[in-house]
């Protein structure tokens, strides 16, 4: 978890070596898992659904054929994605309650993949691989009732990382009634088991030796857009096949008929905000846009088309307060980055926020289970991550819950009652 309290952008800088970026230090609760000596062995546990639905989860292999497969060695190949349909389901109803991250084993069992994953996970991926750390959602489970259908919410993970990450804000978000499509992108994820027993990991696009600085960023800037726009393009497909899915054109379709296509928001942290961000740009069947901590300074809050197309639908940028951590650019950038932001926002349309977090332990990884799985069980910082997980939860429950399902809010509309908050509204009427 190396890179959790770092942006999209900076992760991009540290992994291409296009910078140094002073940023990358732990964060206040890793130093007791840095040592295997003395280190707490309470095991961490995702907190229970605060909705009235228990969570189901379903998971598919879709293949877009209209995409190549730019990384693999067969040309015939084409973009393969795992997506994990998290859902309401039958409270109370007995089942099989799922791993943390299906196919862990077979990860662990892959020399390079173990690797990559313990670096994200640490001393977490044994508890994980054992089945110790294991989700609230239920493999199969008989989808809830009523009502008859139900929103839905896509999800794109950050770089590196996995949509599992996500665990408790996808088991409250399918336990208050959303339909959660987790979308694991093939590549940009650090490792994915598909049905067949296939695992590929994360790419790393190979060094090139002998690029000035200027090279070297403009080469990161170019991986970054291309990664931007893959999951971008993962999104809109998956948004296809689930339209699919709700005509019954899927095998193991528990949730046919049961999605509401007309209440569809996108939701990314990260690199995924991006994702996110752009998809919503492009795709009006979207009706509502998160961004977790996803804009990309110094460069622009969202990332732009070549089209010229925005957003038409409200926008919540859910942001941490960085003020005062070094960064990898100067201040006359930060001003023209505030500048184009600014810009960005007052051109959004009308229900859309910029909400900046400020709370004691909340960092980059807070939107998911990073501070909970690194506090180990111990007792003041599990309740550090847990109100911080509370406090991201509730805002993005407020924006899907206006923008979805015209409800309101006291959080987004009367602004002076959060003193962890910072709440501008834009929008143009």
């Amino acid at each position: 978890m190396g890179f959790w309290k770092l942006g999209f952008l900076e992760t991009f800088l540290l992994l291409t070596g296009a910078v140094s970026i002073a940023t990358a230090q732990p964060s206040p609760l890793q130093p007791g898992l840095q040592s295997q000596s003395g280190e707490p062995t309470n095991i961490p546990q995702i907190p229970a659904p605060s909705g009235p639905f228990g969570v189901g989860r379903v998971s598919y292999e879709w293949i877009d054929v209209a995409r190549p497969d730019g990384h693999s060695s067969d040309p015939q190949a084409h973009r393969d994605l795992m997506v994990h349909l998290w859902y309401p389901a039958q409270k109370g109803k007995a089942g099989k309650v799922g791993a943390y991250l299906p196919g862990a084993k077979q990860m662990d069992a892959d020399p390079a993949v173990r690797s990559s994953l313990q670096e994200e996970f640490e001393s977490n991926w044994p508890l994980i691989v054992s089945g110790a750390i294991t989700s609230h959602a239920i493999e199969n489970a008989s989808v809830a009732r009523s009502p008859q259908r139900f929103p839905v919410v896509l999800l794109a993970h950050g770089l590196g990382g996995t949509s599992f990450e996500y665990t408790a804000l996808l088991e409250d978000l399918a336990s208050h009634g959303y339909v959660v499509a987790a979308v694991e992108n093939t590549y940009i994820a650090a490792a994915v088991v598909f049905p067949d027993g296939r695992i590929i990991g994360a790419y790393h696009e190979p060094e090139t030796p002998g690029l000035s600085p200027e090279q070297r960023f403009q080469r990161m800037m170019k991986g970054a857009g291309e990664a931007i726009n893959t999951g971008a393009e993962d999104l809109m497909f998956v948004l296809n096949r689930l339209t699919d899915l709700n005509q019954g054109n899927e095998e193991n379709s528990v949730l046919r008929g049961r999605l509401d296509l007309n209440r569809v928001a996108a939701i990314g942290h990260s690199a995924g905000g991006a994702n996110a961000t752009l998809a919503c740009e492009l795709d009006p069947r979207f009706k509502a846009c998160i961004s977790l901590d996803g804009a990309m300074p110094p460069v622009s809050a969202f990332p732009e088309n070549p089209a010229g197309k925005w957003f038409t639908q409200p926008v919540l940028l859910l942001e941490a307060d960085h003020t005062g951590q070094r960064r990898g650019f100067d201040e006359a950038q930060n001003d023209l980055y505030l500048k184009k932001k600014e810009d960005q926002l007052g051109r959004c349309p009308a229900g859309s926020y910029d909400v900046v977090l400020k709370a004691p332990g909340l960092v980059h990884g807070s939107f998911s289970d990073y501070s909970l799985l690194a506090a180990r069980g111990r007792p003041a910082d599990t309740e550090t991550a847990l109100h911080n997980l509370g406090l991201t939860e509730s805002y993005i429950a407020a924006f899907l819950d206006a923008s979805l399902n015209h409800g309101k809010s006291s959080l987004l509309e009367d602004r002076s009652d959060h003193p962890e908050a910072t709440v501008k509204q834009y929008g143009r009427r």
